[in-house]
């Protein structure tokens, strides 16, 4: 046969999940979708342009629509996966193949997180369903994988996020360190920032020197919360009582939470003291952009006609 499309991979990767109790590891999801279309050799070995295993580039996004659709879970082994009583319910409520399409009209969670990427990146209409089909026709070839490059990201980003919440607290401020230092700060780009004692911090989870030339000290809070959790002004107002405590006048305070509209409107108008708050989408936009925790697969070029060439 030939190679599956994407969304033809979903249902095979979910039957596969309901043959085992605990997890299943993505190799195995990968071998069942070839048994189930009877794949050849040959084509089990097809690559991408960038190298990677094209069966494997399918079945990744097979099941990066399932979790948002909570049909699946990730386990807490990197690369496990296993299903929901929602993706045993959808199984047995829908026969037949499982598209996009049938994701967003039939699963809330879906149809939500696909409204939110469409309405963040102006696509489209969130009240017009039908996009969920049609976005592709409705959309040159660069917006196309600009909208691509997006729901890419923010794919990564909530796979940063879900990483991250299985790690213990004490790991996520050494990250919030490894962060600022590859944002630039500290005295050069080896160096560290000072995370303190896991107790008897007195609020304060680490320092960090404002630029290379250590003329100021800024001191950070890093919060691996709930990201369903709102962050509220009480918190902020003690993270800066306690940067009065050490006499510092800029501080950071970084969650993979969110912060309510009072946090941050406290946090705006502050005089003589400068508090930035860092949320979880913005914590993970700033990992993409500074390349902390992620890897590049792979880099395209979009090229235009140079008009001052043909000038000449």
């Amino acid at each position: 046969m030939t190679m599956p499309k994407w969304h033809e991979t979903m249902r095979p990767i979910l039957e596969a999940l309901t043959h085992v109790d605990g997890y299943l590891a993505g190799t195995d999801l990968q071998d069942a979708v070839a048994i189930e279309f009877d794949m050849t050799d040959d084509e089990r070995a097809e690559r991408l342009k960038s190298g990677q295993s094209r069966l494997y580039n399918r079945v990744y996004w097979g099941i990066t629509d399932l979790e948002k659709a909570k049909l699946l879970e990730y386990g807490e082994k990197k690369g496990t996966y296993r299903i929901t009583d929602a993706g045993r319910t959808y199984l047995s409520d829908y026969p037949g193949p499982i598209t996009a399409k049938g994701l967003y009209e039939n699963c809330t969670a879906f149809k939500k997180w696909k409204d939110g990427y469409q309405a963040a990146s102006k696509a489209k209409n969130a009240s017009e369903p039908e996009g969920v089909s049609t976005l592709e026709d409705q959309e040159s070839p660069q917006e196309a994988m600009e909208s691509a490059y997006g729901e890419i990201r923010d794919a990564l980003a909530d796979d940063l996020i879900s990483i991250i919440m299985g790690k213990d607290p004490y790991f996520f401020e050494h990250l919030v360190g490894k962060l600022l230092v590859a944002m630039g700060y500290g005295e050069s780009l080896d160096s560290r920032a000072d995370v303190t004692k896991k107790s008897g911090d007195e609020g304060i989870d680490g320092v960090v020197r404002e630029d290379r030339l250590g003329f100021g000290t800024i001191c950070y809070q890093a919060k691996r919360w709930d990201p369903q959790r709102t962050v509220g002004r009480p918190e902020v107002q003690a993270f800066v009582g306690a940067l009065s405590g050490k006499g510092v006048s800029k501080g950071l305070f970084i969650t993979t939470a969110r912060f309510s509209k009072d946090a941050r409107k406290y946090a705006e108008g502050l005089l003589g003291q400068t508090v930035v708050l860092v949320d979880g989408p913005a914590l993970a936009g700033l990992m993409i952009d500074y390349g902390v925790g992620v890897s590049t697969r792979q880099v395209y070029e979009i090229k235009a006609v140079d008009t001052d060439f043909f000038d000449e």
